[in-house]
């Protein structure tokens, strides 16, 4: 990991034009551990913590989003050293990266957007959280905890969580330390879409967890917004698309900022 400009942890591996990857709410880097190494093949890959997430500097809870947006802004700029680069954001991330590509159009050359938030309607998932044990806790039940929560809000099937999967996410909930539901929760996308002239792909799991009351939720208010997207539906894959069909998700994204 490298500390790049905005105060952000960024994991770089590949070779070839840069892309920037962009995480979702309470996580890390690690979002992509599963695309990474097809994205490296094509793509010198920028997997960025974002602020006040997994290695990256803390920032004030009550930080405005446009502040915060700020802080990528300047990671963006050093990755792009007066060049374009591609981003793709997952989530929260999705709702940056939307922002970002508002702000900088001659920078961002592709956007490809995961599932992203700030399109406005959500479900009630969150409710229904359960809250990670005491430390006194075994092993077995803390697992358990997380393992109802990805399958609440992230996954579809059980068996898409083994031991790398709950590991993953214990990691990122310790060390997140900023509320991503200020993004994700919000329309900031919406407000910002009619911005948006860089060549975007959108790509979204057909039974995502957290649209309610179905994935059209957001789909709809995206195509209305960006009437030229390229939307792709991934059958039978919930929220954490890219982590749940890795395989399709990594074609779709590799001809998308491959297709000049």
């Amino acid at each position: 990991m490298k500390m790049i400009a905005g105060g952000m942890a960024c994991r770089v591996e590949g070779c070839g034009p840069p892309l920037m990857l962009l995480h979702g709410g309470a996580g890390s880097w690690t979002h992509w551990i599963r695309n990474i190494p097809a994205l490296s093949l094509h793509r010198t890959v920028y997997a960025v913590d974002l602020p006040g997430c997994g290695d990256s500097a803390s920032v004030p809870a009550d930080i405005d989003p446009e502040a915060y947006v700020d802080l990528v802004c300047e990671g963006v700029r050093e990755v792009a050293a007066g060049g374009q680069i591609d981003l793709a954001g997952f989530s929260f991330g999705g709702v940056n990266a939307t922002m970002v590509a508002a702000r900088m159009p001659q920078t961002i050359r592709k956007l490809a957007l995961l599932a992203p938030g700030g399109l406005g309607r959500v479900n009630n998932a969150g409710a229904r959280l359960r809250k990670m044990p005491p430390d006194s806790a075994s092993d077995e039940e803390k697992r358990e905890v997380l393992r109802h929560n990805l399958l609440l809000m992230m996954l579809v099937h059980p068996e898409s969580i083994d031991d790398e999967t709950l590991e993953i996410q214990r990691q990122n909930v310790v060390r997140a330390r900023y509320d991503s539901r200020r993004f994700t929760g919000s329309t900031l996308a919406r407000e910002h879409l009619w911005r948006v002239r860089t060549p975007t792909l959108a790509i979204f799991g057909a039974l995502d967890n957290l649209s309610y009351p179905s994935v059209y939720a957001r789909v709809n208010p995206l195509r209305s917004m960006k009437p030229d997207v390229r939307l792709e539906l991934i059958p039978n894959t919930g929220h954490w698309v890219q982590y749940e069909a890795p395989a399709e998700v990594d074609r779709l994204l590799i001809d998308f900022f491959n297709d000049n």
